[in-house]
């Protein structure tokens, strides 16, 4: 990854819902507590999330896009990198990746939402996998889980893999991106424990939280906009990847707490403190 320049925006594109604190509710606030200036790109709008609501109303942003990055070109805006989330369709894939080829952004974290529990998201097309790849040769870090680092590589794995077959897995993804890019798989199980796997110097590594009982909605956008704030602020990969699993432990620690239901997403009104602080003293505590 090349030096980033925090005084430039980051672009932050995945879809908007109308309910809930998820996606760009929370990447938004995550980011921008961080100090970073943003460029906000709402990829669709949702009246709700597309899980636990049945099928929500949808407003795609295609033509808005296009209109968004000409108008930017025009103005010469610089990026100091980007965090791809949810886009939810192939056209959506396409913009997206023919606009990261003309930018040479300094740092992309994309996360490939597209899975979970071996089956695809509702209301994606069948090859949307086969579309994701080609974002993903613009990614300096990606952070699939275990099932969408399957389809991305066209790899399986049972449900207790080797840490060989770990290894085979990551080598695998890491081969669809540009050199000294980083995959990390962010929900292998070990024990009570859930947490992230990744290659240092070809040898594997992991950190993880205790398990907390619940499907909360959102844990992975949260995760996703930590790691992003982490390396903008050129912390190392494994550090970033260890402060942004606490922060998520304890994110979703927090919003259990509070017993509200959990298809609206997170409480993340702490974390925001801690983030500021970090951003003030360079110290992050969980």
């Amino acid at each position: 990854m090349q030096n980033i320049q925090l005084e430039h925006p980051f672009l932050v594109a995945q879809d908007l819902s109308a309910i809930g604190s998820l996606s760009l509710s929370v990447a938004n606030p995550i980011l921008a507590a961080f100090g970073s200036p943003l460029a906000v790109l709402p990829t669709s709008l949702l009246s709700t999330q597309t899980e636990g609501f049945d099928t929500p109303a949808k407003l795609p942003a295609d033509s808005w896009l296009e209109s968004t990055f000409k108008h930017w070109q025009q103005q010469n805006i610089q990026l100091s990198g980007a965090l791809i989330g949810y886009l939810g369709t192939d056209e959506l894939v396409t913009q997206l990746s023919n606009y990261l080829a003309g930018q040479h952004l300094p740092l992309v974290v994309v996360d490939p939402v597209m899975a979970d529990q071996s089956e695809l998201y509702p209301g994606l097309p069948k090859r949307y996998s086969v579309s994701m790849k080609t974002l993903l040769q613009y990614a300096d870090v990606i952070v699939p889980n275990t099932t969408e680092a399957q389809l991305l590589s066209g790899i399986t794995i049972g449900d207790n893999p080797t840490e060989n077959e770990q290894t085979i897995l990551l080598k695998s993804l890491e081969q669809l991106m540009p050199k000294d890019s980083h995959a990390i798989i962010t929900d292998v199980r070990v024990g009570a424990q859930t947490g992230c796997v990744w290659l240092e110097d070809g040898k594997i590594r992991y950190y993880s939280c205790p398990i907390i009982n619940g499907h909360f909605f959102g844990s992975g956008d949260v995760f996703a906009a930590l790691l992003a704030g982490f390396l903008l602020h050129e912390e190392s990969l494994g550090d970033a990847i260890r402060m942004a699993t606490d922060g998520t432990y304890e994110t979703l620690k927090h919003t259990a707490a509070e017993e509200t239901e959990l298809r609206f997403g997170l409480n993340i009104s702490t974390l925001l403190g801690k983030i500021s602080n970090y951003a003030q003293t360079g110290e992050f505590k969980s």
